[in-house]
């Protein structure tokens, strides 16, 4: 279904990547969101949703402090493995908003980027994962970024630490999730938050938000 493939690509410098065997080329974000905002060296990123670490890696080449990256599939944590620089501390865990210590991930068919603690769409199964919550996996992160296929709507996303958030927001069945996209909008903006990048959902590819205060 997929192999590990190196990609040269000019965010990371390069990277291994997933590809899946009907597809000509591995997946690669393209990150518009993520580099929108400026990183600095006393900077510490959270990843949450790091999937292989694209974002993590570009934040390591930024020179940040440190960066955290927390990948919940087993699979895609070892490819996670296989790209970790120096100052990044990887995690092979679910990102929570409550005090579980152990969650459901229901895997996607593919590539397994969309796999999510999210139940949402037509899965391939589950497995059960380890967890650890949304504040405590920030540890004084300053700046956030997360992809995590519809858990967002479950953090409490805003700390007092954090001086920027990089969120993508996911659609969910059965739930009014744009009207909750815009109540963490709404008050992201009252904790001082100003948009770089503010999504309008007129299509499925705004979805993509970051902040900075």
């Amino acid at each position: 279904m997929k192999k590990i493939v190196y990609c040269n690509n000019s965010v990371t410098g390069g990277h291994y990547a997933l590809q899946n065997l009907k597809s000509k080329v591995p997946f690669c974000n393209p990150m518009r969101e993520c580099k929108s905002i400026k990183l600095y060296k006393e900077d510490i990123v959270a990843d949450i949703g790091a999937y292989v670490g694209e974002y993590s890696i570009y934040a390591s080449n930024q020179g940040v402090k440190k960066v955290l990256s927390y990948e919940a599939t087993p699979e895609t944590f070892n490819v996670l493995k296989m790209n970790k620089t120096d100052n990044m501390h990887i995690y092979n865990k679910a990102v929570v908003g409550d005090n579980s210590e152990e969650i459901e991930l229901y895997l996607s068919k593919g590539i397994g980027a969309t796999n999510s603690i999210a139940k949402k769409g037509m899965k391939a199964g589950y497995i059960k994962v380890p967890a650890i919550k949304y504040e405590e996996a920030l540890q004084d992160a300053t700046v956030v970024k997360i992809d995590v296929e519809g858990a967002e709507y479950g953090y409490n996303i805003i700390q007092p630490q954090l001086r920027a958030i990089i969120l993508e927001f996911h659609p969910l069945t059965k739930k009014d999730w744009m009207q909750m996209a815009y109540n963490i909008m709404n008050k992201i903006k009252s904790h001082g938050f100003k948009p770089i990048i503010e999504p309008t959902f007129k299509s499925g590819w705004d979805l993509s938000s970051s902040w900075v205060r």
